[in-house]
């Protein structure tokens, strides 16, 4: 070993090496917090029949609360497995989508919290993965999901007595016993 610069050096390039590491465990942690969050959010939702439940929406026939979960597990998946260029994809195509999602209650004047907490996740998710080398390949899938999904999407608005008027008594009692924990 040579002099004190030199070892410096030495242990600067230790630290250099371990600040991505301990950043990339980090960026993970908090993806797959904030994936299962959303996720909470979506069985919550998907169980109350709160102000929100008249906004419906589904792809393919599936209703969007499952695609929701089933994506933030995918987010999850994706994350633990540092697959960053497809998790990556995935979340801007959800950016793309989410924007969509917003559009459409805008259009309709009519606003879902839990919807709207889930964009901000996935906001959350996007910005807290997003490298600045992937700009193109993130806009590409922004905007091609926002293609697909316009076309895809059946959305609904129905009045609030029609789903009250189905709630199970077991489910409302869950519902409110829910609302104190998060009042």
């Amino acid at each position: 070993m040579g002099d004190a610069t030199e070892m410096n050096l030495l242990q600067e390039g230790n630290v250099a090496r371990q600040g991505p590491v301990r950043t990339g465990l980090q960026r993970t942690f908090m993806t797959i917090v904030l994936a299962c969050i959303a996720v909470t959010l979506e069985i919550y939702y998907s169980i109350c029949a709160g102000a929100c439940s008249y906004l419906r929406g589904t792809i393919f026939g599936v209703n969007l609360e499952y695609v929701g979960i089933g994506y933030m597990v995918c987010i999850i998946l994706l994350s633990i497995l540092k697959k960053d260029t497809l998790l990556l994809v995935l979340l801007s195509a959800g950016v793309g989508i989410e924007f969509y999602l917003i559009a459409f209650q805008v259009w309709h004047n009519t606003y879902c919290l839990y919807c709207l907490a889930f964009a901000a996740i996935v906001f959350l998710l996007f910005a807290v993965n997003f490298k600045r080398d992937r700009t193109m390949l993130c806009v590409v899938s922004t905007v091609a999901a926002l293609i697909f999904f316009s076309i895809f999407f059946k959305g609904s608005l129905a009045p609030t007595y029609s789903y009250t008027l189905q709630i199970n008594p077991i489910e409302r009692s869950l519902c409110e016993s829910l609302k104190t924990f998060t009042a």
